[in-house]
C-alpha cells in the first residue's frame, strides 16, 4: 500500500508542474505591467540557457542549478522584487520539468510560449 505513494512520485511532480507554470504566468499577467512582463520573459529566456551552459544537463547538474536558483528566488522574495520572483519561479519550474521528463512537457511549453510572446496570455 505505501509503495503506491512513492511509485508515481515523478508523475505527480509532473502534474504539479503542469498546473504551476500557467498559474505563475497568469499571476504575473495580473500583477505586472507590460514592460515588466517583457522583462520577466527576457530574464527567463536568458537564465534557462545560462543554467544549461553553466551547470550542464545531467540529473546532478539540474539539482545544483535548482538549488542555486532557489537561492536567487529567496533573495528576490526577501527584496520584495516581484519581477525577479516571477522569473526565478518560472526558471525553477522549467528546470524541474526537464528533470521530470516528457510528462512535464506542457509546463515547459507554457513557459516557452510565455518567453516567446509574453503578452499572448493576456
Amino acid at each position: 500500500m505505501i509503495f503506491k505513494w512513492f511509485a508515481n512520485r515523478g508523475e505527480r511532480e509532473a502534474k504539479q508542474l503542469n498546473r504551476d507554470a500557467p498559474l505563475i504566468i497568469e499571476q504575473a499577467l495580473d500583477t505586472l505591467a507590460e514592460s515588466r512582463l517583457r522583462e520577466v520573459a527576457e530574464t527567463v529566456g536568458e537564465h534557462i540557457p545560462r543554467a544549461h551552459k553553466i551547470y550542464g544537463q545531467t540529473p546532478i547538474d539540474y539539482k545544483r542549478a535548482i538549488a542555486d536558483y532557489r537561492r536567487l528566488h529567496k533573495d528576490a522574495r526577501r527584496n520584495n522584487d516581484q519581477m525577479a520572483l516571477s522569473a526565478m519561479t518560472l526558471v525553477i519550474i522549467y528546470l524541474r520539468a526537464e528533470v521530470a521528463g516528457p510528462a512535464a512537457d506542457p509546463a515547459r511549453a507554457a513557459i516557452d510560449t510565455f518567453v516567446a510572446e509574453p503578452l499572448k496570455f493576456a
